[in-house]
């Protein structure tokens, strides 16, 4: 069995898992902001503190000299307990000159007079930032001061850990609340699905009435119409068993009780001649019997809720006609009909073939049965954009006022000889009108029957 993750696993899990991925984007964004924003503040005060001691600088005759009293080197101590490292020296064409400090920190490169760089670098073991200010001091040959001030980098990186936490426990803090909330809006969001399951679920199979509209929101709207068009399909197909049954038991009971009369007869008659007209009563009843149960199966299928398990396809009436007169030219011969057709060409419509079928042996067979020896002519032609097929006999005909009647159930006109069931012409509107066609009863040629089925092409 296969097992599929619920619809609310689903949900939350593309609500939580892209909210999760954009609250690591923002602690990596808040981890870059508060990074660039300490440094410059941290930056500024190394800048500060250079300036200061390079305000301490005097020339004492071609040499430069700095007075750097106790009070300006306390301005070098931190609160986060970061060293802290100055160096004063100058340069001159004929090399630098250490003055004070620390004379191994790590020198800067060139640069311009009055400005201050920032560079990173390793001293004793440590990772510190260094701040060199560049100082031109009014002499001759021209003498350039390098006032550099550094401290390591573990204050700056202390205060970041410190922001990070806090900004990541509020951000986990609305993580927990959101996913909360998500969970909540999902569980109140599925409620009426569930409704809706539950309802199904409570139904028995003689409940397929329409599911109650007011369950849930807009977007249940067509689960519930697909759920109430099945149970519609459903219901029409299980009346269309029950009349099924209804028909064959009411219309095959009276047959197999004739059957088993005569088959009881033929056994109790003892003279050869006597038996075999017993058996050919048998044999004639046993033929209606079986057409009265092929014709009920027709009438199964020819229903608009059958489903016969195949699709609408382009057909040719003409063809099929063609080969179902040639499938019941022995029968008419039997009969002594004369049977014959006329091919109007290409007749394309959109129908089933076996129906299509159905319905021309259905207007022969009717006419073969109630117009013995007659001429039977079957005739297909386009007309008017759609597609007439036609069945003329020249027997008996119908009544005008009996035309109507005749396309009801097992109706058969009063004084009729034939051996049909009076479900021939039933069986035939159905098919028409199932693929939106329509019958029509009308005169033969000087007597008899004609009947024209149109179809839309």
């Amino acid at each position: 069995m296969i097992r599929r993750r619920s619809l609310r696993a689903q949900l939350l899990w593309w609500l939580l898992v892209p909210l999760g991925v954009l609250c690591l984007a923002g602690a990596a964004a808040a981890y870059f902001t508060v990074r660039d924003a300490i440094d410059v503040a941290y930056d500024k005060s190394l800048s500060a503190s250079a300036l200061e001691i390079s305000e301490r600088l005097r020339m004492v005759g071609t040499r430069p000299e700095v007075d750097l009293p106790p009070v300006a080197l306390e301005m070098l101590d931190t609160v986060d307990q970061d060293r802290v490292f100055y160096s004063v020296s100058w340069r001159s064409p004929q090399g630098d000159t250490f003055m004070t400090g620390y004379d191994d920190l790590p020198r800067p490169a060139d640069a311009p007079t009055g400005k201050t760089i920032f560079y990173d670098a390793q001293y004793r073991g440590e990772r510190i930032r260094v701040a060199a200010l560049f100082t031109a001091m009014p002499a001759h040959p021209p003498v350039v001061v390098v006032t550099q001030v550094a401290e390591t980098v573990g204050g700056r990186k202390g205060l970041i850990r410190t922001i990070l936490v806090h900004a990541l426990g509020q951000q986990l803090l609305l993580l927990l609340l959101g996913a909360s909330l998500v969970w909540f809006g999902v569980t109140r969001g599925l409620a009426p699905l569930r409704e809706v399951s539950a309802e199904v679920a409570r139904r028995t199979a003689s409940d397929l009435a329409p599911l109650s509209p007011h369950h849930g929101p807009e977007e249940l709207s067509p689960l519930i119409d697909a759920v109430d068009q099945l149970m519609t399909k459903v219901r029409n197909a299980i009346d269309l068993q029950r009349r099924f049954i209804a028909d064959a038991s009411h219309q095959l009971r009276t047959p197999l009780a004739v059957l088993r009369t005569q088959a009881e007869s033929a056994l109790r008659e003892e003279e050869p001649a006597a038996m075999r007209h017993a058996l050919a009563r048998l044999r004639d009843h046993s033929q209606a019997t079986s057409h009265l149960a092929s014709q009920l199966l027709s009438l199964a299928r020819a229903e608009p809720a059958a489903d016969l398990g195949g699709s609408v396809e382009v057909v040719d009436v003409s063809a099929l006609a063609r080969e179902t007169c040639a499938t019941l030219v022995p029968e008419a011969l039997a009969r002594g009909a004369d049977l014959g057709f006329e091919d109007g060409g290409h007749a394309p419509i959109r129908a089933q073939p076996v129906l299509v079928r159905e319905l021309i042996a259905n207007l022969i067979d009717n006419a073969l049965r109630y117009a013995p020896a007659a001429t039977i002519t079957v005739g297909v032609a386009q007309d008017g954009g759609g597609v007439l097929l036609s069945v003329e006999d020249d027997g008996p005909g119908i009544p005008p006022e009996e035309r109507a009647r005749v396309f009801d159930r097992f109706y058969r006109v009063r004084g009729t000889t034939g051996d049909g069931a009076g479900l021939g012409l039933a069986i035939v509107r159905q098919i028409a009108e199932r693929y939106g066609g329509s019958v029509r009863l009308g005169d033969g040629a000087g007597k008899g029957l004609r009947v024209e089925v149109r179809f839309p092409a």
